[in-house]
């Protein structure tokens, strides 16, 4: 059996795949947590497990109607099966049929300045069995999701779905198809109109934009097929031997110069010009070709022309005053004309035009969010570097979040950089308990702000020292990496929290639960196990403080990694901007609510990661140590998870009375990092060993990449 169920009386089992016995405080900690009545089948205890507050570090939870506090969050937020992606082949895909696929394919992605950009994708499976609400928007559509799935605001910032309030703006994703099949998309950043294949070509999909000596450059489409702007299928030539290639081919054709072909030619022309499309095409050819007769022949205009204005005054000045002249005025000036994008109904074209300014191609608008009495199966997309991706009900939303990055980048280009970057990367990201100076725009941007009022009294007075440390690291196990994996690739690796201001709501919070407990004389093994029970204020007032703590962690690692990979780009690309190859995250110290062995549970993981079937993770050694990349195997037994690194073995104090400073340069050799006294209890030694404790987990995970650090910095 590959986990080993402990000799421990409580009245709830206790599994562990640590291979090795526990100690007396550790299963004095495991029984504690074992013994509470809410317990939900068994309690799971990770390879890295060791001694924590309350519960054991490296331990898997699972609580019936009541949750202990703890260092917890939220979960990946994402999107009913039947929900549709809009893709560069110029069709649309349920995102279910996409994680079925297991495949890359190409979404439409939107920078925080709203330039929609193509990118690159991945769906699969995230969830089951989840809560989930509705979000309805101003054009009708209606989108499933989980409450924590974030939407992308018209500032480009992010706000979770179950925050949205009615005429809430989100960045709006508009595509129609033009008079000659091609698709369009409007640009939310300046309201224009541009050609779909052309957002390919300048997303760098297709190499190097091309130039052509006296030719302007195109793209061709290999198919015929318009809608499809799959990079495969899209070419770029020159304007001239585009034209010419097209001629070849009509001439190889005998049917195109068929008398039955012209026939049908003109006919289809003529029906096209029935519709407004097609009107306004020949309208503004027939504009051009008149101009152009004008500016060629200006004497034979003239005199064609002569006399038109007195021909046709006589009968324009008998029709507009004639009854029906005067109708037909009555008749456009109340005309409705029908917004294309809306479908509303609007009376003149200035109006329209007016309507299209002010409501649209500048967002769309949330008219409610409404939570269902159902739970579903959940889909997600990877988008690397975007991070969001447009849905088919016209907005974008994020993707899961990261803290691991594969860059383009490979080994040789590090040589001689590693201190400089190091250097770099601490003067631009403080660390321990230092802040930012100066609080950057996407830091004071950030939607969430708003609700800090509504925060625990007991942190009111930290908003401004909440700002200033949003993009910073923080202490103890929290570090920044460069590494290098198997294949010598460049990977870039971050682990932080939710800074002072998240601590200090854990701390208001564990006080009102044993407050509560010494009210109730409740008599636990712990005081450090109070709880809170489901459905009470206490509890409620817990769960939204934990929510926007959470995402105060996410937004700090999203703030801190755009620096680090700017550093990076300096240093190995000259400043260019790249893009990654494969992007990960994963939470750790989070409680979500989850469905396991057919029951609603809340699963509180402590220091350890969730590892569903296709999950990716990040599992990191200490300082010196390699470090791997993930994918969960779905272990129904450890509630899908597995452990968030290799867990110590000695506690800070003792690794610092046991090693020396000597110890510290030996120990990390390879490594460019700080060695002083200061950072001695992250000593490699005072970890277990990585390779045992993945040995230990071969169950719960798979193995994606193997990392070796070659910058590392501590706070």
């Amino acid at each position: 059996m590959p986990y080993e169920k402990l000799d421990i009386s409580a009245s709830t089992p206790v599994f562990s795949w640590a291979n090795h016995p526990l100690g007396a405080d550790e299963t004095k900690m495991a029984k504690n947590v074992a013994s509470l009545p809410f317990m939900f089948k068994h309690v799971a205890l990770m390879p890295d497990v060791h001694l924590g507050k309350g519960a054991l570090v490296g331990s898997v939870i699972a609580t019936k109607e009541a949750i202990i506090p703890a260092a917890v969050g939220v979960d990946i937020g994402c999107f009913a099966g039947d929900t549709l992606i809009p893709l560069v082949d110029g069709q649309s895909y349920h995102i279910k049929d996409l994680a079925e696929q297991d495949k890359e394919f190409i979404v439409y992605a939107c920078t925080p300045t709203g330039k929609i950009v193509a990118a690159q994708a991945t769906a699969k499976l995230t969830r089951r069995n989840t809560s989930l609400v509705k979000v309805i928007l101003d054009n009708a559509e209606e989108i499933i999701c989980t409450p924590d799935h974030q939407f992308m605001l018209r500032d480009g910032t992010y706000q979770e779905a179950q925050f949205l309030q009615p005429s809430t703006s989100l960045m709006p994703f508009y595509s129609q198809v033009d008079k000659d099949g091609y698709t369009l998309i409007s640009q939310p950043y300046s309201s224009k109109w541009q050609k779909a294949h052309w957002i390919i070509a300048r997303s760098g999909l297709l190499g190097k934009v091309p130039r052509f000596e006296g030719q302007r450059t195109v793209i061709h489409h290999r198919n015929f097929h318009e809608l499809d702007n799959r990079p495969e299928n899209l070419e770029f030539m020159g304007a001239n031997d585009h034209s010419a290639y097209h001629r070849s081919l009509a001439e190889r054709n005998q049917h195109w110069q068929s008398p039955e072909f012209e026939e049908k030619r003109i006919a289809s022309l003529a029906q096209k010009a029935k519709t407004p499309e097609g009107n306004q095409y020949y309208a503004e050819r027939g504009t051009k070709n008149i101009l152009q007769y004008m500016q060629q022949q200006p004497e034979h205009f003239k005199n064609a022309v002569a006399d038109n204005g007195l021909r046709g005054k006589q009968y324009l000045v008998a029709y507009n005053t004639s009854e029906k002249g005067r109708a037909k005025s009555q008749e456009i000036a109340n005309r409705y004309y029908t917004c294309e994008i809306c479908g509303a109904e609007v009376k003149t074209p200035i109006g329209l035009h007016n309507h299209r300014k002010k409501e649209h191609r500048c967002n769309h608008k949330v008219v409610a969010v409404l939570p269902l009495n159902y739970t579903e199966d959940v889909y997600c997309l990877t988008v690397p570097e975007y991070h969001n991706f447009a849905l088919k009900a016209g907005v974008f939303v994020h993707n899961c979040g990261m803290c691991a990055i594969k860059t383009p980048f490979t080994a040789e280009k590090l040589e001689g950089k590693l201190k400089k970057i190091r250097l770099d990367i601490e003067a631009a990201i403080p660390t321990g308990f230092n802040e930012n100076k100066e609080i950057e725009k996407s830091v004071s941007n950030w939607q969430r702000w708003r609700d800090f009022q509504d925060l625990h009294r007991g942190v009111q007075n930290l908003e401004s020292k909440a700002m200033k440390q949003m993009g910073s690291l923080g202490g103890g196990n929290h570090f920044i990496e460069v590494c290098i994996d198997t294949e010598n690739q460049v990977w870039l690796m971050l682990h932080s929290g939710s800074r002072h201001i998240g601590n200090n709501l854990a701390q208001c919070h564990i006080g009102t639960a044993k407050e509560l407990a010494k009210m109730a004389e409740n008599k636990l093994p712990d005081p450090d196990l109070a709880y809170f029970v489901a459905g009470t204020p206490e509890f409620q007032a817990y769960w939204n403080d934990l929510q926007w703590a959470q995402d105060y962690a996410r937004v700090n690692r999203d703030v801190m990694m755009a620096r680090f990979k700017r550093i990076m780009e300096k240093h190995l690309a000259g400043g260019k901007v790249t893009k990654s190859l494969l992007e990960v995250n994963c939470h750790h110290n989070y409680a979500e609510k989850e469905v396991h062995f057919g029951e609603d549970v809340y699963v509180t993981r402590k220091g350890a990661v969730r590892a569903q079937t296709e999950d990716y993770g990040i599992i990191p050694g200490s300082m010196g140590a390699k470090s791997f990349i993930v994918k969960g195997k779905g272990n129904a037994h450890s509630f899908c998870s597995c452990s968030h690194g290799a867990g110590r073995l000695l506690s800070r104090n003792k690794a610092k009375n046991l090693y020396t400073l000597d110890d510290l340069i030996q120990q990390t050799q390879g490594v460019e990092c700080r060695k002083d006294v200061e950072v001695l209890d992250e000593i490699p030694g005072a970890y277990k060993p990585i390779e045992q404790v993945m040995e230990n987990q071969a169950d719960l995970v798979e193995v994606v990449a193997t990392l070796k650090q070659v910058v590392c910095v501590k706070g």
